[in-house]
């Protein structure tokens, strides 16, 4: 089966959340694993095993009849090629951009990618400031295989990629949800989306948050566990036969597992300083305001300095995650 529903990003935004929501509807069938990332040609990813397309189709084959399927791959949103490649495949698809204040995304996104493997610079503001020596191919992480994540300020501007999609698809195959839509009222944004994709109403998911904020409880052990992994996973494409390469890649991921569920921990927020978050308001400012006339929608508090969104919001911001 050839999926037709694409979460194209971004990353930290409630992708993974909105991804189970639809698993659990009789009529939705998500590809496990949730991001293939087989589309985007033009994205430097250093580990695809999904990248032939009959084995990215694999994922769907046990979508029943009247089901339709899907997949998440938030870094498609950043992709040029991307959109043209899964209309090329699927022209009826549907796409889901997810959206979130990018200060807060930010701040999220190098917390996740420090539990990764991504990211070795603990301190954001290093991770910021070192940006273009990445962009360079430098100073990024042996377990990082998408040095893309690296790009935070780039990643948090989302315009002119989720105008790339209206305008390849149209406006009416292109629904943004705003991650706060999604936190605040998880029942009607659940409901809105299926409408969206032409699926009645049927019995609620439960409405819990997926893809919480995680450490290390040990990182050395982690990191050194994560990349030993990844090099025997790579070196798969060496072995013989393909019934082989796919057994022990299976293999593989018993360990992965094991990993993630042994030597994680939940994290706390992440707190910022008031002065990098204004900062990086300012840096995200005219892309906000332009994002917030593409959408029709009013995203002034995501430009405002810090005490004043946290009286406008009533409450601190970081207060749970549904990435």
């Amino acid at each position: 089966m050839v999926p037709t529903v694409f979460i194209v990003g971004a990353p930290r935004c409630g992708t993974t959340s909105l991804a189970a929501y639809l698993a659990a509807h009789p009529r939705m069938f998500m590809s496990e694993p949730k991001e293939p990332h087989h589309f985007g040609s033009d994205l430097d990813i250093r580990l695809r095993p999904f990248a032939d397309q009959r084995k990215y189709l694999e994922l769907f084959h046990r979508a029943g009849d009247g089901q339709r399927a899907g997949e998440a791959s938030v870094m498609y949103l950043y992709s040029k090629t991307a959109p043209r490649e899964i209309q090329e495949l699927s022209p009826s698809a549907r796409i889901i951009v997810m959206l979130r204040d990018p200060v807060e995304m930010v701040s999220s996104l190098h917390a996740h990618n420090l539990m990764a493997g991504y990211e070795d610079l603990l301190d954001l503001e290093q991770a910021l400031a070192s940006e273009e020596e990445r962009r360079q191919g430098r100073m990024i992480s042996t377990t990082c295989i998408l040095p893309g994540m690296l790009q935070y300020r780039a990643l948090g501007k989302y315009t002119e990629h989720v105008r790339r999609y209206q305008e390849i698809f149209g406006r009416d195959r292109v629904r943004c949800i705003l991650f706060d839509d999604l936190k605040n009222d998880p029942q009607k944004a659940y409901l809105e989306t299926l409408a969206f994709l032409g699926l009645e109403p049927a019995a609620f998911p439960e409405f819990k948050a997926h893809n919480e904020r995680q450490q290390w409880r040990n990182r050395r052990t982690g990191r050194a566990m994560l990349a030993t992994i990844l090099v025997l996973y790579s070196l798969c494409s060496h072995l013989p036969t393909r019934a082989f390469r796919k057994a022990v890649r299976s293999t593989l991921g018993l360990p992965y597992y094991l990993l993630m569920r042994t030597n994680l921990t939940k994290a706390p927020p992440s707190r910022l300083s008031p002065q990098l978050r204004d900062r990086l308001r300012e840096t995200f400012r005219e892309d906000v305001e332009a994002l917030g006339r593409l959408l029709d929608r009013d995203l002034s508090s995501w430009c405002q300095p810090e005490p004043a969104r946290l009286v406008a919001a009533g409450e601190p911001v970081a207060a749970g995650e549904l990435a």
